[in-house]
């Protein structure tokens, strides 16, 4: 009888010591996750004109599903330009997806939003981000070129622009406001009419000269005959190459058909696939 409650007892012992063990591992684990690591890079995403954050959720919530990342972080720029982040970037955020939105919709005044860009690479870097993936979406891109030329050739402290994503990019202007951003691009991706849009751009290739960072161009052709996105042609947004030089490299992609038109770009799974894996090569 002895024996058989001393074995009772080692038994549950045993159990006990096991269970302890097991509970300890997961909060080792859990207090490990809470615990990660700061993350240094993050991917920003820039709406067009008249839009908002709600243009970015969609390819936001792709990267996520994916894994690439898990936190999605809103960050809005009131028309004063004064900038807020409904969180900030703590321990174990895996590659953050920053969504911005700008209340000011439909300034076009590119220097300005420019500067509304450079507030907001200012918080990263001060939340520990030393390197962004920039993704625009139409005049999101305008914004994404004037930081290039004017704040990001400038600021040593801001965070390195590793990667560019182009979403239905204007460099040579829109289809009703400039009819001839449709002119022919020579091999270099220079057109043969000039717009005002493409002038106001050239020191863009001094960015690119001076860094490396790697692109990616996506357009679509959703009329057919037109080789537009019923919004921008497709050579207005293919002139951006003429801008790109070494260091940087440059690569495109074309979506045909009604998914390649201009609001259909960023609520496309090509184009979500096609973010991902430029992101993660």
């Amino acid at each position: 009888m002895k024996k058989k409650l001393a074995f009772g007892a080692s038994f549950l012992i045993v159990v006990g010591v096991l269970i302890y063990l097991g509970t300890g591992s997961k909060m080792t684990h859990t207090l490990s996750e809470q615990n990660g690591k700061m993350p240094t890079e993050a991917t920003v995403f820039i709406h067009g004109y008249g839009s908002s954050r709600n243009a970015e959720k969609s390819m936001a919530q792709s990267l996520v599903a994916k894994g690439y990342s898990n936190t999605k972080i809103n960050v809005t720029v009131a028309k004063n330009g004064t900038v807020t982040m409904n969180k900030t970037i703590g321990p174990g955020d895996k590659r953050p997806l920053i969504l911005v939105q700008f209340d000011d919709n439909t300034n076009q005044n590119f220097m300005q939003s420019a500067g509304w860009l450079d507030t907001v690479m200012t918080k990263l870097s001060q939340q520990g981000i030393r390197s962004v993936n920039l993704v625009g979406h139409s005049m999101g891109n305008q914004a994404i070129a004037y930081y290039l030329m004017d704040k990001a050739n400038k600021g040593t402290d801001l965070p390195k622009v590793k990667k560019q994503i182009s979403l239905a990019g204007t460099y040579n202007g829109l289809i009703l406001a400039d009819p001839q951003s449709n002119a022919a691009l020579n091999d270099q991706g220079e057109p043969q009419v000039k717009t005002k849009t493409f002038t106001n751009l050239q020191n863009l290739t001094t960015y690119y000269q001076n860094h490396a960072t790697q692109v990616l161009n996506i357009f679509g052709n959703s009329t057919g005959g037109s080789q537009s996105d019923q919004v921008v042609y497709n050579n207005s947004s293919q002139s951006l190459k003429y801008f790109v030089r070494q260091p940087s490299t440059y690569q495109e992609q074309l979506i045909t058909g009604p998914t390649g038109q201009h609001s259909q770009l960023h609520e496309n799974s090509v184009v979500d696939e096609a973010i991902y894996q430029f992101l993660t090569k």
